[in-house]
């Protein structure tokens, strides 16, 4: 495990942890070593500054609004590798022994001495702590939940990957399925934890670290537990809070999505009869959308100068040249202000149907008629002159013409 990565994984954690807890019993002392150092100087130069490694004690301040606080600091060198880092912290709480561009160690003052053994040399246990239940229990899981979340890292990268050279359905399905069971396996860890823990400060650190991947009904469940356990702790209490304003935030989404899918329902044009339309052609004739009755019509809704509808205008023509003579056809509906722009547009795009447009923005009648709110926008009717579907963008186009035309 690379300096680099241990402390990218270490930090990334302890960011989501507040400290400040019960009261302590002030005086705090971290003796330790750092074994191997001889052999860190090629492989980790950035380590060292005139041959010792700095190290520093911090104190993270309860909430994340406020930055770490520096309570000491020391040097190891190749011959005194031992070192003593010292505090007077108010609360039992979270604190870190960092080394100077190098990983971050958490720990809790649950006791007044403790004992660490770093060894960098070490891939997989860098660090060792005594004396410290908490602290050993927090080491225990971050050094578990690291191996399990680089998993999950790894199996989300293949999906990705995977996705974007678009393989087969089994690879993906097989892919998903290590990806579900990567983050199930940080579920399972946490939950064995969450079941054992003993002290708020490591209980609020596994709830953090983990409410990306929980459920949310378990995690509120397990978090109400710790609280029912360790009442008057203001880490629990904060993530408590967090959790409910997340919550409250989600509920007015969900309310506004509701209100929004009811708005498009009483707004849709699906199942109702298509309102008639006669506008000028590109020569000044006036077309009507009856005169297509007894065929399937895509109303398409659009402008030269919309660049979404644009950028749509090769999946219309794909269907459209796909579906041309299966008793289909498409009527284009312009915004434009400007006819020459317009067909210009009609060209290059080479939309090769009828268009129509009053050459009034959006004041065209077409807006007033079918109280669009943006472009593109379209309807498909049937041959009956009932909309059976409409605003289809993509494949979604094709994908439904091959439904009704099969």
């Amino acid at each position: 495990m690379k300096i680099q990565i241990t402390r990218f994984i270490l930090i990334g954690v302890v960011g989501l942890v507040f400290s400040c807890g019960q009261k302590s019993g002030n005086s705090f002392e971290v003796k330790g070593t750092i074994k191997n150092i001889e052999k860190l100087a090629s492989q980790y130069p950035s380590l060292f500054r005139n041959d010792s490694i700095k190290l520093y004690l911090y104190e993270v301040p309860f909430g994340k609004e406020l930055p770490p606080v520096q309570l000491d600091s020391t040097y190891v060198t190749s011959k005194n590798n031992s070192f003593t880092l010292s505090a007077n912290p108010e609360h039992i709480e979270m604190l870190d022994v960092m080394l100077e561009n190098g990983p971050m160690i958490p720990l809790v003052n649950d006791e007044k001495n403790l004992t660490v053994e770093i060894d960098l040399d070490n891939k997989e246990n860098f660090y060792s702590v005594k004396g410290s239940p908490a602290s050993q229990q927090l080491r225990d899981f971050i050094i578990g939940y690291s191996e399990r979340s680089n998993a999950a890292e790894n199996a989300f990268k293949n999906l990705d990957s995977l996705k974007l050279q678009s393989s087969s359905d089994s690879a993906l399905l097989n892919a998903t399925s290590q990806k579900n069971n990567s983050i199930e396996s940080i579920n399972i860890f946490s939950r064995q934890f969450l079941s054992s823990v003993k002290h708020p400060v490591v209980a609020a650190f596994i709830l953090s670290t983990t409410s990306a991947t929980l459920p949310a009904s378990e995690f509120e469940a397990a978090l109400n537990k710790q609280i029912q356990t360790h009442p008057s702790d203001l880490n629990l209490q904060h993530l408590q809070k967090q959790f409910e304003d997340r919550k409250m935030q989600q509920a007015q989404r969900d309310a506004q999505m509701r209100e929004q899918q009811q708005k498009q329902q009483l707004n849709s044009w699906i199942g109702k009869k298509a309102p008639e339309l006669l506008l000028p052609d590109v020569n000044g004739k006036n077309i009507s959308l009856d005169a297509f009755k007894g065929k399937y019509v895509l109303i398409d809704f659009w402008a030269s100068w919309c660049r979404p509808c644009r950028d749509e205008n090769p999946n219309v023509v794909k269907a459209f040249n796909q579906f041309k003579n299966k008793n289909f056809t498409i009527l284009g509906v312009s915004l434009d202000k400007e006819k020459e722009n317009w067909i210009k547009a009609i060209q290059s795009d080479q939309l090769t149907w009828t268009h129509v447009s009053d050459l009034a923005y959006w004041d065209s009648k077409a807006v007033e008629i079918y109280k669009f709110e943006g472009i593109p926008f379209n309807v498909l009717i049937d041959p009956k002159g009932t909309v059976i579907a409409e605003n289809l963008r993509g494949e979604a186009l094709s994908i439904k013409l091959q439904e009704v035309l099969q």
